[in-house]
């Protein structure tokens, strides 16, 4: 009876410490997962994550499953997933697959988007089981921003920005996430406008750029459509109004990504003001 018992328990170890075969439709899961060490089965738009996350970089095993907005059902069935986790922004419609699929939204529920990132962080490391690294990864990241707070003294208004094209940008408002960072560090967003979507972005057009205050610090988040410092020194427009007098341009950062993208966004931003 006894080595019944012990040979229940090791298959009962065995069973919990099984990692599952997880899909990640959504980049902000993935990057999630990955923030965890744990390597999604597959991802929605792999072949341009890297265009738009850049990091955490995928492994070459990870596999794509086609667009996060119409992914490939039969493929995914093919995978055969454990579980899918995805937001509702991009839930699979499917009868097959709908009691393996997961919603986890970061950005769709009411309380402040930082509140927010870290439920999502917290709901995903449960799942993973590994809820004591994803709080260990909120402690922290909330340790950093206290530390980084206390260290800064910038007072520009910081306008954060992503082009386009040549006539409009995506500028980012207080409820996304690189907003939320700048209230973290207890600095300034210089575009104080609410917007009703998901990320807190809205889209404005070059001449808008004009009311906002000399002083404004302009953070440009790639990828640029084109060549910024030769559309600044081509543009008669730009040449006029030295709008980007003061400005920088950051790799890519997902604007709607986890906590490591808060993170990332962070530390390069101090680095190009300090």
């Amino acid at each position: 009876m006894k080595k019944i018992i012990i040979s229940l328990l090791i298959l009962l170890e065995l069973i919990q410490a099984k990692e599952l075969k997880i899909i990640a439709l959504d980049w902000t899961m993935a990057e999630t997962m990955m923030m965890l060490n744990s390597q999604p089965l597959a991802v929605g738009d792999k072949r341009i994550y890297n265009t738009w996350v850049k990091e955490p970089a995928l492994p070459q095993s990870v596999k794509d499953v086609g667009l996060r907005v119409q992914p490939n059902i039969e493929y995914i069935i093919n995978l055969k997933p454990d579980l899918i986790i995805t937001s509702s922004l991009f839930i699979i419609d499917n009868h097959i697959l709908k009691n393996k699929i997961k919603i986890i939204d970061f950005y769709q529920n009411k309380k402040d988007v930082y509140t927010s990132i870290n439920e999502g962080v917290l709901q995903i490391g449960i799942i993973l089981n590994k809820k004591q690294e994803a709080l260990e990864f909120i402690k922290n990241t909330k340790l950093f921003f206290e530390s980084s707070k206390k260290k800064l003294h910038y007072t520009k208004p910081i306008a954060i920005v992503q082009f386009v094209d040549k006539k409009h940008l995506r500028i980012y408002t207080k409820h996304s996430l690189f907003g939320a960072a700048l209230e973290q560090l207890g600095l300034k967003n210089a575009y104080d406008k609410n917007t009703n979507n998901a990320w807190g972005v809205d889209i404005i057009s070059f001449l808008d750029l004009l009311k906002f205050p000399k002083e404004t610090k302009f953070i440009v988040i790639k990828p640029t459509p084109f060549k910024l410092d030769e559309e600044l020194k081509q543009n008669p427009f730009y040449q006029k109004m030295n709008i980007f007098q003061d400005y920088n341009e950051l790799e890519p950062i997902w604007s709607a990504g986890s906590l490591m993208s808060m993170r990332r966004f962070a530390k390069e931003l101090i680095e190009v003001i300090e």
